[in-house]
Formats: structure tokens, C-alpha cells, sequence
């Protein structure tokens, strides 16, 4: 029947075909609560009312989460109770008596509802793949407005999908081979290299899964830091990913070949190069052609293009690092109406944290700071200064800063790492070559 196939969005292309479900699965898991009610609490982290293919299951199980939201007993008599008019829709008194009848042992259920989720998600993926094909056959909206949505819907069916508690017993073997691992290879770096030595230290690498902030005012060298650290990363064989929101793929072209050279960008860009110029350019060329780095400078870029594009990447393992420069120039992904920037940038932040953990890679964002208004007061920057948007300093793992005296100049600056949720903070020093655009580690004094 239409009304055990679930609310679908759209009428399902081939309707010859039954859509996946076990009605033994959910028959056996509302049996087992109404035999031992903290069965719910074992599943009901796994499975909810709209993963159930019956609707009478999901009105039964929706009235079940009420009774055990509310401290009371679930039975044949609480139940009908909690059913009211809506009792004759599930079968009446006697359906649901027939749930105790013939049920496994209630110590599986753990297993019916992996079963009973299984089921859902490959509904949930049918709905979504046929309401791609039936906008793609009405072509009312863009192909790139099709893929943005079919896209955001998959996100989050892995979101949901993803697993429940795990008892760290279990895991001991893995806990300790890790331990063993890095006994094995102490003093060296756990993460990708950052191009800087004692940042290195400080970090042990930008680590795999982390959302690291590094951010500035306005012409401080946040570019010239992302691009030098990408190229570290490339050098250790690390694929890097750069989405540049700001500038054109040739000027980082030009950045790069600058630091990589040596050379002043001016006169790279002007034309104008010694004799001694060449030989170090045409070297700098044949390191380029061997750094693993793709740049893609698309305005307008959302996290869920950034995602997908970095997905495509990492098929084959080759994605390393991703950096984005910068968050104030993304696009949400939020359709209400009435939508603040704040809360725009407050979704792309949880949305680029789900991402790093599901690449299993660093994820290096540029952000603007807010300006300085501060009276009289300390220069440096804060973590509240970060530009609209608190939750940026809240999802993020690391949260670092670049602050120089005098913005307009080069040299000294001091890198501020003001949150690492995995390790220490601290301050190293910096110093900005404008010229080749490349920062080094300064000198001890």
C-alpha cells in the first residue's frame, strides 16, 4: 500500500518495484520495547518514526518516544492510551497486541534497528536520486542549482547516518597500536607540515581532521601564509586543494613562482628581470610542475561545491590539505527567508567542521578580523574579534592569528596560536618578505 511506502517527494520512477524494508525487523523491535521498555533506550540513537516503512510502526513508535519522554511505562494499556482516536489507524488493539507474539530474543534488537536503518537510508537514497531526475527532466532550475541541492541532500544523509556510541573497550587493540606507532616515531611530525619548524613543534603538523582558523586585518600576509604553507605540504607529497574566493589563479601563479624563486613579484608581473632572474625562475617553473596543488578560483563558492569538488580529489587518496581564502567571501547554503549573515556563517562553520572529519583532512580557512577599535587598549587581536561570526572560534580546533605593527610593511610578525584544542598555545616569530612574498622564521634574538 501507497501509505507503507513512507512520504516520498516525489512519486518513485519505477513504481513496479517495493521499496526496501523489513517488516519483521520493526515489527520485532516494538515488540521487544513493549517486553522491556530500555530496549528503547538502545535504539533509539539508531533508528526514528520516519526510519520505519509502515506508518502505523511510526505512529506506534512516535507515541512509545512520547511515553518514554515522559518517565512512563510502555504497555498495552499506556499505549492504546497515548493512541487514542488514532488507534483504529494502527490496527487496533489487537495489532498491537500481535507485536508480543513470536518476538526474538529482545537482546538483539540492537540488530533489528541496524536492519530497520539500513533499510531507510537506501529509501532515502532512492527519493533523493529520483527527485534528481525528475528536476533534471523539468530543467526548471540550473544543472548547477540541481547537483548544489541533490549534493546538500546527501551531506546530510551521511550526517544521519553516521554511527552511534561505541564502547572504548572495544577498542583498546587499535588504542594501543596507535600508542606503539607513535613511541615508534616520536620526534616526528603526526601531521602535515606547515612549513615551519617551530610551528611544527607547537602543532606536530596541521593534523588530519582539524579545522584550523588563521586569521588578519587586511594586508597582513593571510595569502602569503596560506600559499607558503600549501607549498610545504606539497613538497612532503601532500595533495593540496587552494579555493581562492579573493584572487585569480594567475596572481597566486605569480606569488607562488615568486617564493619558490626568490624573485620579486613586481618585477615578475612587470616584466622586468635581470640576468640572474632566469635560471632562478625556470628552476622555480620545474618545481612547480611537480607540486601536487589545484587551485580553483571561483567566486561564489559554497561549502557544499568546495566538498564536492575536494571528494572528486580524494577518490584516490591524493587530497592532503585544503585551504580556502576566505570565509567572509563564501555563500551560504541557507534558503529561509530572513537569513542574518551571522547564521550563514555560523551553518558554513559546523558545515566545514563535518567536512574536514568526513575528508580526513586539515582544513586550513582564512578569516577576516573585525576592525580594530580598541581605544587606547592592546593591538593584538582576540577571539572575539573575529569577524561576524562568534561560532567561527567555536567549531574550529585551532584558531591562530598574524599580527604585525605596521600593517603597510613588511617583517617582523608574530603568529598567535590563541586555541589549540589538542595541544598548547603560544607565539612564534615571523618575518614577511613583500618582495618574494614568503615568510620565514625570524632569527632568535
Amino acid at each position: 500500500a501507497a501509505s507503507e511506502r513512507g512520504a516520498s517527494p516525489v512519486s518513485v520512477a519505477d513504481h513496479e518495484r517495493t521499496l526496501p524494508h523489513n517488516l519483521e525487523a520493526e515489527m520485532a523491535i516494538l515488540g521487544a520495547i513493549l517486553m522491556h521498555n530500555d530496549a528503547y533506550d538502545k535504539v533509539a540513537t539508531i533508528v526514528t518514526p520516519s526510519s520505519f516503512y509502515r506508518e502505523a510502526h511510526r505512529v506506534i513508535f512516535k507515541a512509545i518516544a512520547r511515553l518514554r519522554g515522559e518517565s512512563r511505562t510502555v504497555d498495552l494499556i499506556t499505549l492504546r492510551d497515548v493512541l487514542g482516536i488514532h488507534l483504529d489507524e494502527v490496527g487496533g488493539a489487537a495489532y498491537i497486541a500481535s507485536l508480543l507474539t513470536g518476538v526474538p530474543r529482545a537482546t538483539n534488537v540492537v540488530f533489528y534497528a541496524e536492519i530497520v536503518k539500513e533499510k531507510a537510508t537506501l529509501r532515502d537514497l532512492i527519493y533523493a536520486a529520483n527527485k534528481a531526475l525528475i528536476d533534471a527532466y523539468e530543467a526548471e532550475l540550473s544543472a548547477d542549482e540541481i547537483v548544489r541541492r541533490t549534493d546538500a541532500t546527501l551531506l546530510d544523509l551521511q550526517s544521519r547516518n553516521r554511527g552511534h556510541l561505541i564502547d572504548v573497550r572495544t577498542g583498546t587493540a587499535a588504542l594501543a597500536s596507535r600508542m606503539e606507532e607513535r613511541l615508534a616515531h616520536r620526534g616526528q611530525l603526526t601531521g602535515v607540515d606547515t612549513g615551519f619548524a617551530k610551528l611544527n613543534e607547537l602543532t606536530g603538523g596541521w593534523q588530519a581532521g582539524e579545522l584550523i582558523i588563521v586569521a588578519a586585518r587586511p594586508s597582513i600576509g593571510k595569502t602569503v601564509f596560506a600559499l607558503n604553507t600549501a607549498t610545504a605540504a606539497a613538497k612532503a607529497g601532500k595533495g593540496v586543494a587552494f579555493f581562492s574566493l579573493e584572487m585569480r589563479r594567475e596572481q597566486l601563479e605569480d606569488r607562488l613562482m615568486a617564493s619558490l624563486a626568490g624573485v620579486d613579484a613586481a618585477r615578475i608581473r612587470s616584466g622586468y628581470l635581470g640576468q640572474s632572474d632566469y635560471a632562478k625562475l625556470s628552476h622555480a617553473l620545474e618545481q612547480l610542475r611537480e607540486l601536487p596543488v589545484w587551485i580553483d578560483d571561483h567566486a561564489n563558492q559554497t561549502v557544499l561545491g568546495i566538498r564536492s569538488a575536494c571528494r572528486r580529489l580524494n577518490l584516490d587518496d591524493a587530497l592532503g590539505l585544503v585551504v580556502i581564502d576566505y570565509v567572509q567571501l563564501m555563500d551560504g547554503s541557507l534558503e529561509r527567508r530572513g537569513v542574518t549573515r551571522n547564521e550563514e556563517l555560523t551553518d558554513i562553520s559546523r558545515r566545514l567542521k563535518v567536512m574536514a572529519g568526513d575528508l580526513r583532512a586539515p582544513v586550513v580557512l582564512l578569516s577576516q578580523l573585525k576592525r580594530q577599535d580598541r581605544k587606547g587598549g592592546d593591538p593584538k587581536p582576540r577571539l572575539d574579534d573575529l569577524r561576524d561570526c562568534g561560532s567561527l572560534e567555536q567549531d574550529a580546533d585551532d584558531v591562530a592569528f598574524l599580527h604585525r605593527k605596521n600593517h603597510r610593511q613588511g617583517g617582523a610578525t608574530e603568529f598567535i596560536m590563541e586555541k589549540q584544542r589538542n595541544g598548547p598555545t603560544g607565539t612564534i616569530s615571523l618575518s614577511l618578505d613583500r618582495d618574494t612574498q614568503t615568510f620565514t622564521e625570524a632569527a632568535e634574538d
